[in-house]
């Protein structure tokens, strides 16, 4: 996360930090194959293996799951924040937000210069554009690839696929995808949270097998922030962002 006055600035920034890296996820997805059949692989270019698929179940079930799970994450997280920020003053650590908090400030305030503007920029980049982002680099490309790779690794001198092998490959891919995308947040006190989420989402994607149902839980977990600040800008709540 950008860290800068401007909330314009900081938006744009944030933008242009999803399409490098939306960009460099598939182009390293296609620059695979491409290797890979070179030396004799069948592997195809379809971004389906990033989780570009229809989810088991429908697009239906799978958008109600995702809302569900995006709910129930951010009720969670309320909890789990206040827990986290108890046990962090304790120990002496700072709690103060240098990261989160300054950007939402900026954007309440661009909210309140320029609502026509800055609404519709926040939903876009902070709802939709961001998550889906994350959702494929994330759970698409790192989580989804350290489970194949420790499957392949766990059952690579057995005859047979085992499940218990293929529950802690899930589990050791979730634990450090979710971990990996707590810490590039930058925020300790959102440490637990994040990891709740990310672990949330990463199983969301195993049992779909597609991106869309923990792009819609991650994009109604964001959509909690981004109402606040846009409710707190518009002077609709008494309680500032």
């Amino acid at each position: 996360m950008p860290v800068t006055s401007d909330p314009r600035e900081a938006l744009l920034l944030v933008t242009l930090q999803n399409v490098i890296l939306a960009s460099f996820t598939i182009g390293v997805f296609l620059t695979g194959v491409y290797v890979a059949r070179r030396f004799g692989s069948r592997a195809g270019y379809s971004l389906s293996a990033l989780g570009f698929s229809r989810p088991r179940g429908g697009f239906f079930a799978g958008a109600g799951i995702g809302v569900l799970v995006g709910l129930g994450a951010m009720l969670v997280s309320i909890a789990v924040n206040a827990l986290s920020i108890t046990v962090l003053e304790r120990l002496g650590y700072s709690t103060e937000s240098q990261v989160q908090l300054p950007f939402m400030r900026g954007l309440e305030s661009w909210v309140r210069e320029s609502p026509g503007i800055a609404i519709p920029a926040i939903v876009l980049v902070v709802v939709l554009f961001g998550p889906a982002v994350e959702e494929l680099f994330f759970r698409g490309a790192i989580f989804n690839g350290l489970n194949r790779l420790g499957f392949w690794i766990s059952t690579r001198n057995r005859s047979k696929e085992s499940d218990g092998a293929r529950r802690l490959s899930f589990v050791l891919a979730a634990l450090t995808s979710s971990v990996f995308f707590a810490l590039l947040h930058l925020e300790p006190r959102l440490l637990a949270s994040l990891v709740i989420l990310a672990f949330a989402l990463c199983t969301l994607f195993q049992k779909s097998g597609s991106l869309l149902p923990s792009f819609v839980a991650h994009a109604t977990f964001n959509s909690f922030a981004a109402s606040i600040i846009v409710l707190s800008g518009l002077d609709a709540i008494p309680v500032p962002v």
